[in-house]
């Protein structure tokens, strides 16, 4: 079993929501948290039914990392729009923000993890010094703030 498919059995014996790792073509519903497997980008994207559903690729090679909040930021913005709701978290580096950029010029929401619960503040620093940020919210405090915007 991969690490990040333990993570997911992990995080769903800890969660009221299910968490697992995302296959190809996994439906996108309330209440279910795709994880993105080891080295593949996640993307969501419309299939022949209009249903919307996982997308695993190798593709881009150009990021710095696989899997990339920018491959699965910009694709949810694509398909749900001004409906998008992204939360970047504690992390290294400016992942998320470009994703971040085409979820706000597609007239989403962009939260971040505040500084003070963050292990490492890079991903949502760069967030918030690029201007793309709607609201800073503790961890404990996430889960109400991601319900209140729903």
């Amino acid at each position: 079993m991969a690490t990040t498919e333990l993570y997911a059995h992990s995080l769903n014996d800890a969660s009221a929501l299910e968490v697992k790792e995302a296959r190809e073509g996994d439906l996108v519903r309330r209440g279910l948290v795709l994880l993105a497997p080891a080295g593949y980008h996640l993307s969501v994207v419309r299939n022949g039914r209009g249903d919307v559903v996982a997308h695993l690729d190798l593709l881009p090679l150009d990021t710095r990392h696989r899997p990339a909040a920018d491959v699965l930021f910009k694709s949810a913005a694509e398909v749900f729009g001004d409906k998008t709701l992204a939360v970047v978290m504690t992390g290294m580096g400016d992942d998320g923000t470009q994703g971040a950029a085409w979820i706000k010029a597609k007239g989403g929401q962009v939260f971040v993890e505040a500084e003070e619960t963050c292990i490492v503040y890079g991903m949502p620093r760069s967030v918030m010094e690029a201007g793309l940020c709607d609201k800073s919210v503790p961890l404990g405090k996430l889960a109400a703030a991601i319900l209140e915007a729903l």
